[in-house]
């Protein structure tokens, strides 16, 4: 049992989704059980959520929720892991208030407000990926590469509503380049290669049905450069029957990338050069979290 001494629920004002509603009301629910402070923190720029947690005092328990979509939550977890070995003395939570959240729908178990009063935390791994051992990041679900950065990145940046955003889908699918990386046994060109922690992303695709948070090992889905018919199978079998026999499971692995290269975590997108040292790997265990 952990003994939660102050509590702060991140969000961003500018959200278009229910972020700032979803605080309040968490913030009243615990208001009316607990005598633990609370705190609404709104975030003023993109990646004010992870500063905001770097900057925490590490010598009490505090918990900090991020009222958010995946991406939101990418930040705090980040700000967390920051700590080192005193990042257990934080622990995160996740709100759903995004599109997709994936996360959330993987993790969560049980009544939240309950969890909390009772200091139920829950230990899982994250992914941990580094470029030319001077650049590293976390992601609480998954890593990838080719189609998933590439359609992601085009979407963030227009202003999508339900009309536009298949046909906008569809158009960035069909000028989509395959990736080429170099590993210990050749070069390989793929559409999409993903490593992940959850089960499914994107709330239609289907990466492995016996994904676990917290066995140690992520999973490995790819496929390779093809036809387009290949492609839009893959793509279909996934958002239908999944991928599972498809996945290999492993707790590293890394690849050079042969031309610039961007790498989609949680959601947000990073850029790279050419020839960039890639490890993907897994810290047990590594984030508390009640979810």
């Amino acid at each position: 049992m952990t003994v939660i001494k102050k509590i702060i629920i991140i969000y961003n004002p500018n959200s278009t989704g229910d972020g700032k509603l979803n605080a309040e009301k968490l913030q009243e629910q615990l208001a009316d059980v607990t005598k633990t402070p609370v705190t609404l923190q709104p975030t003023d720029f993109a990646g004010h959520a992870e500063k905001i947690v770097q900057q925490l005092p590490n010598t009490d328990s505090i918990m900090v929720i991020s009222s958010s979509g995946d991406g939101g939550y990418h930040e705090v977890i980040n700000g967390a892991l920051s700590h080192g070995e005193k990042a257990s003395k934080i622990t995160t939570g996740l709100l759903p208030s995004g599109n997709a959240n994936d996360h959330y729908h993987a993790v969560h178990s049980g009544d939240v407000v309950k969890r909390i009063l009772n200091g139920d935390v829950r230990r899982i791994d994250v992914l941990k990926i580094t470029v030319d051992n001077d650049w590293t990041r976390y992601a609480h679900s998954y890593a990838g590469i080719g189609l998933t950065p590439h359609i992601g990145e085009k979407l963030t940046q227009a202003t999508l509503n339900p009309f536009n955003e298949i046909w906008l889908t569809i158009r960035y699918f069909l000028n989509f380049r395959p990736v080429k990386v170099r590993t210990d046994t050749g070069i390989y060109r793929y559409d999409s290669l993903i490593f992940s922690n959850i089960e499914r992303m994107s709330k239609y695709l289907t990466l492995s049905s016996d994904a676990k948070i917290d066995d140690g090992k992520f999973e490995i889905t790819g496929s390779k450069a093809g036809t387009f018919s290949k492609l839009l199978k893959h793509l279909f079998k996934a958002s239908t029957v999944g991928l599972t026999e498809e996945a290999n499971r492993a707790s590293e692995y890394s690849f050079t990338s042969v031309r610039p290269i961007s790498i989609q975590l949680d959601g947000e997108v990073f850029h790279f050069s050419a020839n960039s040292s890639v490890t993907v790997s897994i810290a047990p265990k590594a984030l508390n979290c009640i979810i």
